[in-house]
Order: structure tokens, then sequence, then C-alpha cells
């Protein structure tokens, strides 16, 4: 599948270091005839957002959820690859 990854902004090695160090980060993967918005967490922070809601709301609930070893530009392109070679963008 052809597709792009829609970065949220023009990132540079300095952008990437914060993502990196926050773990998470939405992009939208845009292809012929659709796009998708993806939540990209590591799973640390994605352990912390969990517990939050939890406390806070008594479930945790994601759409489009993709977890990588750490939020990078190597580690996204390589995890929304994979997923798109399984048609996961054009299921719902």
């Amino acid at each position: 599948m052809d597709y792009r990854i829609e970065w949220p902004v023009p990132m540079d090695e300095y952008d990437w270091a914060i993502q990196q160090a926050r773990g998470w980060l939405a992009v939208t993967v845009a292809w012929e005839g659709g796009r998708r918005a993806v939540e990209v967490y590591d799973p640390a922070r994605l352990a912390q957002s969990v517990a939050v809601e939890l406390d806070r709301l008594g479930h945790f609930t994601a759409r489009d959820l993709l977890v990588v070893p750490s939020v990078t530009r190597e580690h996204v392109e390589a995890a929304v690859s994979a997923i798109a070679d399984e048609d996961f963008f054009r299921r719902r």
C-alpha cells in the first residue's frame, strides 16, 4: 500500500528528542482514498496513560493505537510500514 505519514509539524532532531522523551506522538497516515489518525506510544508512557485514565475514569480506551519501543522517526516509520503491509489502515 502506498501511504505517507503526516507528522504534526516539521520536526528536527531537537523536536524528535522531545517526542522520544514524552513517549507519545499523534500522526496521520494518508493514502489514496483515505486517512487515519494514529496515536503512537512507547510502553512506559502507555502504562502511565492507562493508569491515569483508570484512576480518573475507571477505564481506558484508545482507537488506532500503535506501540513502539521508543517514539523515534525510525520506529514509527518501521511500524507504520509493517502494519500498512497488513492492510491495517484499510480495516475498521
